[in-house]
């Protein structure tokens, strides 16, 4: 069941708001081609599936349409390759009101594709990926973009040497939005925010990390935790905010053992899983877990602005009353960037609505064939809040 805090934040329309600033996922989207198996195919084999699909795929590309459909307005970011799939892509990403108008198209080069065995008997899925060396985005695509576009901006841990000059520069445009606000700039206050970082660290792969001290928000997954040696969300989280910058959130998602995550004055919240009562398709949950609590903070953070605006006075409700505590943030002096994450909008309330609905969802997911469905559940869930 949705919380009404939930309400509280978000509301219950799932409709994309044309004008608000767009959520940008910067990362990777191809082509998955889905096999259903009764059961995982023993090598060498010759076994019929239950159902074949094609669907678009990728990180970035997957957190889009799970965005897309609880209402956040988005746009993905990464390159497309101008052959055969072009179109299927294009298309699915049209049907889902994803925005993809400064993709930089490659020639001559095929497309990503995933081939993906799900299996009916252990709801395992395997993934066989084949890249056929499609060029990654660089600073200069990046640079590109107008940044005041966009309220929040999420990236894969990938193609690490740019993905890291492209958060440089949105902190050097936070900076001087900040520096205008500090001045005598009241309009640009009014009007803008700072643009807030998150990143994923899934692959178990140690230069993520240095990727952290520019994020304001890290998603840590099962599988990069086990590779540092971590064996649980809590030690997780205590090792890796070592090197994440002062104020960051730190959130890692465990499969069946839920969520716990990290607010920016270290309070531990947590969220239990949320299984169905059947699994049917377990391809994409991290990403819908994510896009869940990315959708969440960002109408939080959206609230928070608001209010801020309206200067009121009262201070009935529990956000605002949250706003009034006392954050203790200690300085991290052990990373490179000396800046403290604009985090303010996100406090334990906020935090822990946000990890409870997000395993919600993705438990929701897990539920479905692909991601069909997703918004009408979502719905569903809010209109039994009323």
């Amino acid at each position: 069941m949705i919380s009404s805090f939930y309400k509280k934040i978000v509301g219950t329309s799932s409709t994309v708001e044309s004008n608000q600033q767009k959520i940008l996922c910067v990362g990777l989207t191809c082509l998955d081609i889905v096999q259903t198996c009764k059961q995982y195919p023993a090598e060498d084999s010759d076994q019929r599936s239950v159902d074949c699909r094609w669907q678009r795929g990728g990180n970035a590309s997957n957190t889009c349409t799970v965005l897309s459909q609880l209402g956040s307005s988005c746009e993905f970011f990464g390159t497309l390759s101008a052959e055969e799939h072009l179109s299927f892509l294009q298309n699915d990403m049209q049907n889902y009101n994803i925005d993809y108008s400064h993709c930089p198209m490659i020639e001559n080069i095929g497309c990503p594709t995933s081939t993906v065995i799900l299996s009916l008997r252990s709801g395992s899925r395997t993934i066989l990926h084949h890249n056929p060396n499609l060029p990654e985005l660089t600073l200069k695509n990046f640079e590109q973009l107008h940044l005041e576009d966009y309220s929040w901006i999420h990236f894969e841990g990938r193609n690490l040497t740019e993905v890291l000059s492209m958060m440089q520069c949105v902190e050097n445009y936070n900076n001087m939005l900040n520096y205008s606000q500090d001045t005598n700039n009241k309009e640009t206050k009014s009007s803008q925010a700072s643009i807030t970082i998150s990143v994923e660290l899934e692959r178990p792969r140690q230069e993520l990390l240095d990727l952290l001290p520019y994020v304001d928000v890290a998603f840590i997954s099962k599988d990069f935790a086990q590779s540092r040696g971590y064996d649980s969300m809590s030690e997780t989280l205590k090792n890796i905010s070592e090197d994440a910058k002062s104020g960051a959130t730190l959130i890692c998602a465990w499969a069946d053992r839920g969520a716990m995550a990290r607010t920016p004055d270290n309070i531990i919240v947590q969220s239990p899983a949320f299984p169905p009562q059947k699994v049917v398709d377990t391809l994409g949950a991290g990403d819908t877990f994510n896009a869940a609590v990315i959708h969440f903070l960002n109408k939080a953070k959206l609230e928070f602005i608001r209010r801020r605006k309206l200067k009121s006075c009262e201070m009935n409700s529990a956000l605002q009353k949250d706003v009034e505590i006392k954050r203790n943030i200690k300085m991290n002096y052990n990373i490179e960037s000396s800046e403290c994450s604009h985090t303010e909008f996100i406090t334990q309330n906020v935090l822990q609505a946000a990890v409870s609905f997000a395993c919600q969802v993705a438990g929701a997911k897990v539920g479905l064939r692909g991601y069909n469905k997703l918004d009408e559940i979502f719905k569903d869930a809010c209109q039994k809040v009323n």
